[in-house]
């Protein structure tokens, strides 16, 4: 029976086994009248399709396990260590994304290239990351206590440890250094005098007071008063900064805000206004599209249709990142631009012969926001693992559905099957950087839902009919910083 406009047909199964060139063995399900002839056409089909989808898992899981678990990731920059003896040593430190203070480096002495050192606070004074960051070893009070509201105890603390830690200088002027320190406890901040060169950490409380009726937060900021009586003690109480000392929070920009009023215009700031970075992108590469069509019942003459596309792609677009500086974890937002086209035969060989022939060209433009982590991040080569979500926005030519039989007029079924114009899909990604300029990735699209419309395709609402495409892309990326 050959299919119509309103009608379908029924196939009997043949399962064959196949071999792909990689030798990976599938087993091909079509539907088909049990003739040989027709079940080979089938298989061969089969075999582009599913074989190439599993050579692009094999390449992708390749490309995962070579750079991921090395450990030879560092990010050398240049720098300096001051000993405890007063020395400075001038060379390379590696520079991480130190969340809290750091307790030791890695240091390279320019004296001595090829031996690494590891440094801590019990034989360093001072370290600086050129440009970058600056640490000074003090043995000072440490705080204790809880900020964060879901770990606030019920009443004050004020307990303390003295330990030899690393300060970050923020900012430093002709009266006052302010200086940092974060561990896993909370972010503090202290001052430092040129009469009293001895860092004082600026006091912040916080803890629940149940002396009411109901429990409330109750907040000790005497960091207003301290920074107050500086002032005063440096003749720079004016109005405007004492206003702006008793609104001040506990936080870098309002107290390096503070301190630069105090020391007028000789402060310095060691610290970036912010460590948020971007930079944009542009490249070409290559799709690889596979079309998929699922329909769950014996009644429909696409059940078992695939094709395959290959076509340019391009590619733009920004990187966002969460520090300039290191560039570890990167927030990227991707435009692309590709055309697939899809052109297939499905042969019937029942009576009369017939054959179903579908072409199509799709034009889609994807804009995918996505994540993306430098597994290896060394300053010259970079190796990265990404994933996605891509809003994907579709048009198509004015395709058909058309079946011939030998010796008759053709039927056709205009926009049949029925595509969307808008869909989704979850690219994974998986690549490399060089010197921060040229960028290779290998991106696997799996198995998307590019359509599920019965009604819109005009068939009856039973056919539980759907679409899928799955991707594999290469690109070439320039970075311009």
């Amino acid at each position: 029976m050959a299919p119509s406009m309103g009608g379908a047909i029924y196939f009997n199964t043949c399962s064959r086994q196949c071999c792909c060139r990689a030798a990976t063995y599938l087993t091909c399900n079509f539907k088909f009248m049990s003739y040989a002839d027709g079940c080979v056409a089938k298989i061969y089909v089969c075999k582009q399709n599913l074989c190439l989808n599993h050579q692009m898992k094999k390449l992708l899981l390749f490309a995962l396990l070579i750079p991921v678990f090395s450990n030879a990731q560092n990010n050398y920059k240049p720098g300096f260590v001051v000993t405890l003896k007063g020395d400075t040593l001038q060379g390379a430190i590696d520079y991480k994304e130190w969340g809290q203070n750091p307790s030791k480096i890695q240091f390279i002495n320019n004296q001595t290239p090829g031996n690494v050192e590891e440094l801590s606070v019990e034989n360093t004074k001072a370290f600086s990351v050129t440009g970058l960051e600056y640490y000074r070893r003090f043995v000072l009070p440490i705080s204790q206590d809880q900020v964060e509201l879901n770990k606030l105890t019920n009443k004050l603390d004020t307990s303390f440890k003295i330990k030899a830690v690393f300060l970050r200088v923020k900012s430093s002027g002709k009266y006052l250094t302010l200086y940092s320190y974060i561990d896993k406890i909370k972010s503090r901040f202290y001052v430092e005098t040129y009469l009293y060169p001895v860092p004082e950490e600026l006091i912040y409380h916080a803890f629940n007071d149940d002396a009411g009726e109901s429990t409330s937060v109750k907040f000790i900021k005497r960091f207003r008063a301290q920074l107050i009586f500086i002032s005063q003690q440096y003749h720079k109480n004016t109005t405007d900064i004492e206003n702006q000392i008793s609104q001040a929070n506990y936080n870098e920009r309002d107290l390096i805000n503070i301190i630069q009023l105090i020391n007028g215009n000789a402060s310095k700031q060691y610290s970036s206004a912010s460590l948020v970075g971007i930079r944009w992108f542009a490249g070409v590469g290559i799709n690889f599209s596979s079309l998929k069509y699922f329909e769950p019942t014996d009644y429909n003459f696409l059940k078992g249709y695939s094709a395959s596309s290959v076509f340019p792609k391009i590619d733009a677009g920004l990187d966002f990142f969460e520090n300039k500086n290191t560039r570890r974890l990167i927030f990227r937002a991707e435009v692309t631009a590709t055309i697939n086209q899809y052109n297939s035969s499905i042969v019937d060989q029942g009576v009369p012969q017939s054959t179903g022939i579908l072409n199509f060209k799709q034009y889609n433009t994807g804009i995918i926001p996505q994540v993306i982590y430098n597994l290896y991040n060394a300053r010259d080569l970079k190796a990265f693992i990404g994933a996605g979500v891509a809003f994907n926005f579709s048009s198509y030519n004015n395709y058909e559905y058309v079946t011939k039989y030998g010796g008759a007029l053709p039927d056709n079924v205009m926009k049949y099957p029925y595509l969307s114009n808008f869909w989704l899909s979850f690219p994974l990604k998986v690549g490399i950087a060089f010197n921060e300029k040229i960028e290779i990735n290998a991106c696997y699209i799996p198995s998307a839902l590019l359509s599920n419309d019965n009604i819109r395709a005009n068939v009856p609402n039973d056919f539980l009919e759907s679409t899928h495409v799955t991707s594999f892309q290469l690109s070439v990326n320039y970075l311009f910083r």
